[in-house]
């Protein structure tokens, strides 16, 4: 079995961390929706504030099928492996589930899910897909050694309120995390920073040899600091 524990770093040197902008960017939005044990919207709306925080789904939560919006709709080959899907959920392909089950991932959950065609009830010609509900959290973010970071506003007011997330500006950022956080789970999320996934470097490099398709992902180098 691979060894994927963390190793020291060399003298003078970081481990590399990656960060992906999967969760904002519209780019790979696949037009796709869920069905979930529970269908009262305001219920929805406190799953989805759930997923968006980095916390579990309750089995109320946890959809149980997923259905394309239009007649006729497909997953594009350009993104086939991790795209994006109503309400903002990340849905991944099994090649992709297979590479991260060979990895610490913690209480992040993978939810497997049969597609079907628009009416919801016919099966889809499309192996299942998985519902990535990432649990794992690490305090690693710098924001004074971050680009292109600010607080959350909320709308309609003009300064952000005591302890408010931090908020990437939109594919010109490069937040900073702590050097210590290649340590643990492979991939996680940060308690105070909105939308931004984090992985290993030896996550990254598997993804890579395997060949998921990086459209979506786009996996870049984040500041490392100690």
């Amino acid at each position: 079995m691979t060894d994927h524990t963390a190793k020291p770093a060399e003298t003078g040197t970081f481990p590399r961390i990656w960060f992906s902008r999967i969760a904002q960017t519209t780019e790979v939005h696949v037009r796709l929706d869920f069905v979930s044990p529970n269908r009262d919207v305001q219920a929805r709306l406190a799953c989805l504030s759930l997923y968006q925080r980095w916390e579990a789904w309750s089995n109320d939560c946890a959809p149980t099928r997923l259905f394309f919006k239009e007649k006729g709709g497909k997953i594009p080959a350009s993104c086939k492996d991790a795209f994006t899907i109503f309400d903002g959920l990340i849905v991944i392909s099994r090649k992709f589930r297979d590479v991260l089950a060979g990895f610490e991932l913690g209480r992040t959950r993978l939810i497997e899910l049969p597609v079907y065609q628009s009416d919801g009830e016919t099966p889809a010609d499309i192996a299942p897909h998985y519902i990535l509900n990432v649990t794992e959290t690490k305090p690693c973010f710098v924001p004074e050694e971050s680009e292109n970071v600010r607080r959350y506003i909320v709308p309609g007011e003009t300064e952000p309120r005591p302890g408010a997330p931090w908020k990437s500006v939109y594919s010109r950022d490069r937040p900073a995390v702590r050097a210590s956080a290649a340590e643990g789970v492979d991939l996680w999320g940060e308690p105070v920073l909105r939308q931004r996934l984090f992985f290993s470097d030896r996550l990254k490099q598997a993804i890579d040899a395997a060949g998921i398709t990086r459209k979506g992902l786009d996996l870049t180098a984040a500041k490392v600091v100690a």
